[in-house]
């Protein structure tokens, strides 16, 4: 369960949920509504739209977004580029200056915005007031064509539904997952079947310029210095929670000698690999293709743009939420709960949601996470439970892989070879490893069961030095597991057993033959009650003739 007040949208639950169970929210019914609203709505579209839709040209994407119902489309880099150049210029002056602050953390990702002022407070003082891209997107817009403009922003980021939440001169937000599943209903997928109008398929006001290049690490900071040149500042970019988590850790301030601004994206390589695209790409072809759609962008948008004093300040706000703190030895009791006693068993997989097992083990004193969220814990449970079952078992259990090594077995196994392989089980028990045609002369029955074109199931009956065996060999994973039950039939328990289970068969026969009987007996009965009848009634009516 996503708990909305703690979760800082970054989209990782929804890409790595083992279940599929956590989806984004549907802002089309939203959007769709809105055309009824107001008469111009216009997108303000990720520069991002070129890595994930690669098959649509400028004109071709903006064309098909007018189908849709939008009265013009804009690129949300034009508000990149108005906040590149109010930080290049603050910086600038910065450095002139001299000042007490040397460390500046970009405002441009709402989900590092969030995770800062969340998770880790006491940087939030250090990041930049000026509003995130699409912030400044929406009001310049509104500046140009009026407040009655609708915005609708569509890109790789589910932490901008929260800013259209927050903010409300933007009116939605879609992924581009959302559009393309908007584009296949309303069968805009194909390309045009007539040329398009470049002058009428272009972006208002103009072209963004270097703000193209945001949604790549690093791209920020080659933004920041086509406005200004920043030569004693240093700036470094961080992708991906788990990275930032770890470039914020033992950094201060006051250690540093001189100016430093990060650029945080949440997304490790940055927006092009958003929760809102299509998995399964490439990531170098993605952010190839940023590269090369920024690079036929001017470096800075016209001088006119900045003629006019505009307010830009403005990050997300976030309300401070109060932590309980617990103690390490309560941390690691809740570990320890989960099968972790030393730090090699916390993987920090992040298949519970949670970056690492620590941030789990605290959410799980919190009442926020249970013990099932971990797939290490359960997938040991699991196994657990196998291993006892199989232990249980009367008769003897072997499980082997597709080089018929043994993966586990239990004691009674063991004890049917014979001596030599008890004191092996006893030395290593399971006998994980151990060669099972070594030890027995029926383990091509598992290999058989495991081919592809095999049975899934066998039963034989297999002599073994003086005794019987009874086996029934399974498969569990063609190609690569199967297993076998075993039973002395010649041992008394089992002579018992089988004499029993033979006893109730022969029953069970001799009820249905009887019940059979039975039936065929008053099927005869009621056949011939209604010939008697018939006979009766034929000696009546001769008897009324005469």
């Amino acid at each position: 369960m996503v708990v909305p007040e703690l979760c800082i949208l970054c989209g990782h639950c929804v890409i790595h949920c083992p279940a599929k169970a956590k989806h984004v929210r549907d802002d089309v019914p939203k959007t769709k509504q809105l055309f009824n609203l107001k008469s111009r709505v216009i997108v303000s579209l990720a520069p991002s739209f070129a890595s994930e839709f690669p098959e649509f040209s400028v004109e071709e994407m903006i064309f098909s977004l007018k189908q849709l119902g939008f009265w013009a489309v804009s690129e949300t880099a034009i508000g990149a580029d108005l906040v590149s150049q109010n930080i290049a210029k603050e910086l600038d002056a910065l450095q002139a200056t001299g000042g007490k602050q040397k460390l500046f953390i970009s405002s441009a990702c709402p989900a590092s915005v969030e995770y800062i002022k969340q998770y880790r407070p006491s940087f939030a003082p250090y990041i930049t007031e000026t509003s995130s891209p699409l912030h400044a997107h929406a009001r310049y817009l509104k500046e140009i064509y009026g407040d009655d403009v609708g915005i609708v922003f569509i890109g790789p980021c589910i932490a901008k539904k929260r800013e259209a939440d927050v903010w409300n001169i933007i009116d939605s937000a879609l992924t581009f997952n959302d559009l393309r599943q908007w584009f296949k209903k309303e069968g805009l997928l194909k390309k045009p079947s007539t040329p398009l109008d470049k002058t009428k398929e272009d972006f208002i006001p103009f072209r963004a310029g270097q703000g193209s290049i945001y949604p790549i690490g690093g791209g920020m900071i080659d933004s920041l210095k086509t406005y200004k040149k920043l030569e004693n500042i240093r700036s470094l970019s961080f992708t991906g929670i788990e990275q930032i988590r770890e470039s914020l850790e033992g950094l201060h301030n006051e250690s540093l000698k001189a100016p430093l601004f990060l650029e945080l994206l949440a997304c490790e390589g940055g927006c092009v690999n958003g929760p809102g695209t299509r998995k399964g790409s490439s990531l170098a072809l993605k952010t190839l293709r940023v590269n090369e759609y920024a690079f036929t962008a001017a470096d800075r948008l016209p001088e006119t743009v900045f003629e006019t004093e505009r307010d830009l300040s403005g990050s997300l706000p976030i309300e401070k939420k109060e932590k309980t703190k617990h103690s390490e030895e309560d941390i690691r009791h809740a570990l320890r709960s989960v099968g972790k006693y030393t730090r090699e068993d916390e993987l920090n997989c992040a298949s519970c949601g949670y970056d690492t097992c620590r941030l789990f083990a605290e959410a799980m004193l919190d009442d926020r996470a249970e013990k099932t969220m971990c797939v290490s814990y359960m997938r040991k449970l699991a196994q657990k439970k196998a291993n006892g079952l199989i232990r249980a078992i009367p008769g003897g259990v072997v499980i082997a892989n597709a080089d018929l090594k043994i993966i586990e077995c239990n004691t009674q196994f063991a004890s049917l070879i014979g001596p030599d392989i008890e004191l092996m089980f006893e030395a290593k028990p399971g006998l994980e490893g151990v060669d099972l045609q070594r030890i027995i002369p029926f383990g091509k029955y598992l290999s058989d069961v495991m081919t592809r074109s095999g049975p899934d199931r066998i039963e034989k009956e297999v002599v073994f030095g003086k005794k019987i065996f009874h086996i029934s060999v399974f498969v569990i994973e063609k190609e690569s597991v199967a297993g076998a039950v075993i039973e002395d039939v010649t041992s008394p328990q089992i002579q018992k057993h089988r004499i029993v289970k033979q006893a109730k068969k022969v029953i069970d026969k001799n009820l249905q033959v009887v019940q059979k009987i039975a039936f065929l007996l008053g099927e005869n009965a009621a056949e011939s009650e209604s010939i008697l009848n018939s006979i009766i009634n034929s000696f009546s009516e001769d008897e009324e003739e005469l």
